[in-house]
């Protein structure tokens, strides 16, 4: 595998929407503040897998502060991003994700 080709990406709109994205097949919210992103390579396939999320505007918009979690599913191709806001709320924001698998 290529270094790039272990690197999926994605940019979500707090309303589940892939705003843009390299190798992630969907996005589906629930909930309040709940992502379910598949993606189109395994996750769990790899030695190591990694990431990194950081709640961002989608496009041009404002964005409230907030923080986000990321954890595994049992489906080898999914994974879940919870956003909240700055008290550890649930709230529905916008987030970019990187995946790096080695």
């Amino acid at each position: 595998m290529s270094a790039f080709e272990g690197r999926l990406a994605c940019v979500v709109a707090a309303d589940g929407s892939i705003a843009r994205g390299y190798k992630v097949a969907s996005c589906e919210r629930r909930g309040e503040h709940e992502y379910i992103l598949t993606c189109e390579e395994p996750l769990q396939d790899a030695a190591k897998t990694n990431f990194s999320a950081v709640i961002g505007s989608a496009m041009y918009e404002d964005v409230e502060p907030g923080f986000c979690t990321v954890g595994l599913l049992e489906d080898a191709h999914a994974m879940r991003v919870c956003t909240y806001d700055v008290h550890g709320n649930p709230a529905a924001r916008p987030f970019h994700l990187v995946i790096f698998r080695d």
